[in-house]
């Protein structure tokens, strides 16, 4: 029988998590699930972990291809109606999976739907919410979603497959590769929120996230965006000159994670990146003046006190 949802995991060295989140799917109120698990050329014993767990799920394994070859390759195994992501760290909480399905059974012109989720670290301990860092921007999702930040935390997200398919496979890179293609999908489909946190997303010392180099990456986010609207030229078209905004403040957060780890010269030179884009922002100013002082490790200080503000965990 084809299952009603399809959920797809993209694993790879979690070996200390992955029970944990595959008892987290087979705890949901709602049964009519696959799983499909493609470990990504793990090198400790996270496909032991799994097999070793009470799951249904399909593990399949491949060489170390990246997250975004294995995700596509769960796509193209999936027989749900509806396709959900959950990395092999994350969790998701016991009614996700019924109250997301009725949401899409009810409303065909639904092509997906997301909601908050709680922060845990290593040890599961709660330490934060999604939205309290990334609160939904109010507005045409794809529009927002290009114009500001990812508020659609994956682990929360669910697709209808139609509509995933039809935007094409997730494209590198891989750490924002979600991002992009929710942006797609919002902009062909509708889109609904559930404010109530329906998933855990795990941060540890591990995690992509606090691995990735942020000036590689907001670079890659800039030409990522850039394609999308290319793709797309109506949602081009309506954002228009706006966008310029949201270049400039990828360059500014470049230039102050750049501040904030000591490097304050360089920080300067994304600063004036960042003002030339957009003069109107006292924000972009500030930062511009503030790394003209002849303090380096001062600066660096206020930037970190800043980021701890910001993202405590």
């Amino acid at each position: 029988m084809q299952p009603k949802l399809s959920v797809i995991i993209a694993s790879y060295n979690h070996q200390d998590y992955i029970a944990e989140t595959l008892r987290s799917l087979e705890e949901q109120t709602f049964g009519d699930f696959e799983i499909i698990m493609v470990d990504d050329g793990s090198s400790d014993k996270t496909v032991d972990a799994a097999k070793n767990a009470l799951s249904r799920a399909q593990i399949h394994t491949q060489e170390n291809q990246g997250v975004v070859a294995a995700r596509n390759r769960g796509i193209d195994m999936a027989k749900g109606k509806y396709i959900c992501f959950v990395d092999s760290d994350d969790m998701v909480l016991p009614e996700r999976f019924a109250k997301q399905v009725a949401l899409l059974d009810g409303d065909a012109e639904l092509g997906l739907v997301y909601a908050d989720a709680l922060i845990i670290d290593s040890k599961g301990e709660q330490i934060g919410k999604f939205s309290d860092v990334y609160p939904v921007v109010p507005g045409d999702v794809a529009q927002m979603l290009a114009m500001h930040y990812c508020f659609t935390p994956m682990i929360t997200v669910m697709v209808r497959a139609e509509v995933l398919r039809k935007t094409g496979p997730f494209e590198k890179p891989g750490p924002i590769s979600d991002y992009m293609k929710w942006i797609e999908v919002a902009h062909i489909s509708k889109v609904h929120y559930d404010p109530a946190p329906l998933g855990c997303w795990r941060r540890h010392q591990t995690s992509t996230s606090k691995q990735a180099n942020k000036v590689k990456s907001y670079a890659k986010t800039r030409a990522a965006l850039k394609r999308i609207l290319r793709k797309y030229p109506s949602l081009e078209s309506e954002i228009g000159k706006k966008i310029v905004k949201r270049y400039s403040r990828s360059y500014f957060l470049t230039a102050f994670w750049l501040a904030a780890d000591g490097n304050v010269r360089r920080a300067r030179k994304y600063y004036c990146k960042a003002v030339k884009l957009y003069p109107f922002s006292c924000e972009n100013w500030g930062g511009l003046i503030l790394t003209c002082l002849p303090a380096g490790n001062l600066v660096a200080r206020l930037h970190n006190y800043a980021r701890a503000k910001k993202l405590p965990w």
